[in-house]
């Protein structure tokens, strides 16, 4: 009896793993990728990128950032040879020890070129 509960709970498991949630798969960027968010005034807030997908990032910041709030945001690959602009609405900010996780999603999904030098 207790192979088949086992054997059942082994199909519920599978069939989870396959359903995955995500549009796109999100990928830790091998090197440090810079992201600048606009604070109060001319200055801008440096965070770093913790991955990013063709779909969303997900950001180390500093201050939490409410559910729905529309960042502009200019992302800078580690040698500094290509940078983008990009519309993140937040999805969710959740504290991680002395800095917060900001995930969100681009307004406009980045193309496979735009993704690439951020995570090579």
């Amino acid at each position: 009896m207790r192979s088949s509960l086992r054997k059942h709970l082994s199909i519920f498991v599978q069939r989870r793993l396959l359903n995955e949630r995500r549009g796109s798969k999100r990928n830790m960027p091998v090197h440090r990728t810079l992201c600048l968010i606009p604070s109060s005034g001319e200055e801008r807030t440096t965070t770093l990128v913790h991955n990013i997908s063709r779909t969303g990032v997900a950001l180390q910041t500093d201050d939490a950032y409410a559910p729905g709030t529309l960042l502009r945001v200019l992302l800078v690959n580690e040698s500094h040879t290509f940078s983008l602009t990009a519309d993140v609405n937040v999805v969710r900010s959740i504290r991680m020890s002395d800095h917060y996780l900001t995930a969100g999603s681009f307004v406009r999904p980045l193309s496979h070129e735009e993704v690439v030098p951020f995570i090579q």
